[in-house]
């Protein structure tokens, strides 16, 4: 093999260097779709969780609503009862 000059010495490590790096960004570029996955199963992790809220806040509501129609607390009013069953069409 011949002599190298420092000037080719150093270019060739400038293009070893380059290449390490190269390389070592193409490791992390892999590594990056699952990390991506992983995120955006937490995020839906927490979607699904605040859906759950909702529906609970939502059944709630429905309860607390379903009182109110009660006149003396105890039974429905008769007018709201006639709303329901003008709906009704029998059989």
């Amino acid at each position: 093999m011949a002599e190298l000059s420092p000037e080719e010495i150093q270019l060739r490590a400038n293009q070893v260097t380059d290449e390490v790096s190269i390389l070592r960004s193409c490791v992390g570029l892999e590594q990056l779709p699952s990390k991506i996955m992983v995120s955006f199963k937490e995020q839906l992790n927490r979607i699904e969780e605040g859906m759950d809220q909702i529906n609970k806040d939502v059944r709630e509501a429905e309860k607390t609503l379903t009182e109110l129609n009660k006149c003396c607390g105890l039974c429905v009013c008769p007018c709201n009862r006639l709303v329901k069953l003008a709906g009704w069409t029998g059989s």
